[in-house]
């Protein structure tokens, strides 16, 4: 049976976070996700405010919380939580994940990102397009590695963004 998802939040994020969805296949070639709207208190074309959350959970079994800020994320993440939602990981198939990665609820991996062997990643993180999470790598809750940033051997704390091209080698992002 296939699922419905809201998403958090309409804006390029979490129209971003809608392509990666609508791409997602299960293994007999088929859309995950059957229906596939937002919440939004600004956005037109939202289906509703995200105060609105309670009253859709009947039709949508899934909820992603998909806005860059950091603490509006994991606050949205934890209100779908809260009201029954799963919030499931949402992986570009263009994307490489190693099947001995950890990812944590609520993170998304954007096209051409590659998770290599042994890493680990949060809830709620964010992998923008062209990003690299080497072998070994921690990545803790919220984190957003903005596009074509490179992690190698190194941890990054918890609500870190990292911008774009940066490369981190061998150290903890809030130690630079």
């Amino acid at each position: 049976m296939k699922k419905n998802l809201l998403i958090l939040g309409a804006g390029g994020h979490g129209r971003a976070v809608a392509e990666t969805a609508r791409a997602m296949r299960d293994l007999e070639g088929n859309s995950v996700y059957e229906k596939i709207d937002f919440l939004d208190d600004l956005k037109p074309g939202a289906v509703g405010k995200l105060n609105d959350l309670p009253v859709f959970k009947k039709e949508y079994q899934d909820a992603f919380p998909a806005v860059g800020a950091y603490q509006k994320r994991m606050e949205l993440y934890s209100r779908a939580k809260r009201f029954g939602f799963t919030v499931p990981v949402l992986v570009h198939p263009t994307a490489y994940v190693s099947p001995s990665a950890e990812i944590g609820e609520g993170t998304v991996i954007l096209p051409k990102v590659v998770v290599h062997t042994g890493a680990v990643i949060g809830r709620g993180c964010i992998l923008s397009i062209g990003s690299l999470v080497d072998h070994d790598c921690v990545l803790e809750d919220g984190v957003h590695l903005d596009c074509g940033a490179v992690m190698k051997g190194s941890r990054v704390t918890e609500g870190e963004r990292v911008p774009c091209g940066m490369v981190i080698e061998n150290q903890k992002r809030n130690e630079q």
